[in-house]
């Protein structure tokens, strides 16, 4: 009975012990092609270094399982808070997260106008379940308040390596400056 316990404590350190390594090796992978904006002929998105991971190991992974579950392309989800808070116009807190119900990393693009043609804001790609609590604007904005249009972008790479976008929606935020 005690030898039992012991090999069962011992498969069990080992399991664990697997779901870190193959943990770290997706993770690695993951941000192992962000710093490559061009690959030959073909531009890539690199992912947003100052994008954090939102979500505990258990919680990104339940909601990659979720995510890879569903059949549908068609599902574009943005976790975010409608106001964002500035003292000088450029640097925003905020809450802005690429949905773990995803199944694709996605980037933001961010204009003040409603025509879509004043851009102030570019990431790079952000991974699911990863986002920004901080961003710094291109420009800096007015004091007072601003609806912007926040556009999600998600991406994925076909079988020859080529980024292609999934599908693509668009958010409306209330940016606040300190007057």
């Amino acid at each position: 009975m005690e030898k039992q316990r012991l090999l069962d404590k011992r498969l069990l350190a080992v399991i664990a012990g697997l779901v870190v390594i193959i943990a770290a090796l997706v993770f690695f992978l993951l941000f192992r092609q962000g710093t490559n904006i061009d690959d030959g002929d073909v531009p890539r998105v690199g992912y947003a270094a100052d994008a954090t991971v939102m979500l505990d190991q258990d919680s990104l992974q339940a909601a990659m399982d979720a995510a890879m579950a569903k059949a549908a392309d068609g599902n574009v989800a943005l976790l975010y808070k409608n106001n964002a808070y500035s003292s000088n116009g450029t640097d925003f807190t905020c809450y802005i997260v690429n949905s773990p119900a995803n199944r694709y990393d996605m980037f933001l693009t961010i204009y003040a106008d409603a025509e879509l043609t004043d851009q102030i804001f570019l990431s790079g790609l952000v991974p699911v379940g990863s986002g920004f609590e901080q961003i710094t604007l291109d420009r800096a904005l007015e004091p007072g308040n601003h609806s912007v249009n926040v556009v999600v972008t998600q991406v994925d790479t076909d079988e020859d390596g080529v980024q292609v976008i999934k599908n693509q929606v668009a958010h409306t935020m209330d940016f606040h400056v300190e007057e």
